[in-house]
């Protein structure tokens, strides 16, 4: 699979607009956003290739976790997969919004789970922050 990675590399250098020699370009990226599970390739191998083609690593690497469905990885193959339209269709945007920011932090695993969006929609948002407002 390291081939994958190589021909990425061609790839990430043309959407930024790379030209050898040339300024105007976004190489290198000042945060590079991953997830947990590629961590090896991004923080090994990426850099390897990189230096070896005399290129400038990215500053910095942002690893962040997965989301869980019920306590289950969201995935395509799973069909666990949620639709954000459909989340603001039911809970509002800011709903879906405090969601989100409440449970997916970057060193954490978020876990959706529509018993607490219930939850922290009616506790947090509406009796802690509505009573405070009031």
């Amino acid at each position: 699979t390291v081939y994958v990675w190589l021909d990425a590399l061609v790839n990430y250098l043309t959407v930024s607009g790379y030209q050898p020699g040339s300024p105007g370009h976004n190489w290198p990226p000042t945060v590079q956003v991953i997830g947990k599970d590629i961590i090896k390739f991004h923080a090994i191998y990426w850099p390897a290739f990189l230096l070896a083609l005399d290129l400038e690593l990215p500053k910095k690497l942002l690893v962040h976790s997965h989301w869980m469905v019920e306590n289950v990885k969201m995935s395509k193959s799973l069909g666990n997969v949620l639709c954000p339209q459909e989340l603001m269709d039911s809970y509002s945007v800011d709903g879906t919004r405090y969601m989100l920011l409440r449970e997916g932090v970057p060193h954490l695993d978020g876990n959706f789970c529509k018993i607490k969006m219930v939850h922290y929609l009616n506790l947090e948002l509406a009796d802690t922050l509505g009573n405070l407002l009031n």
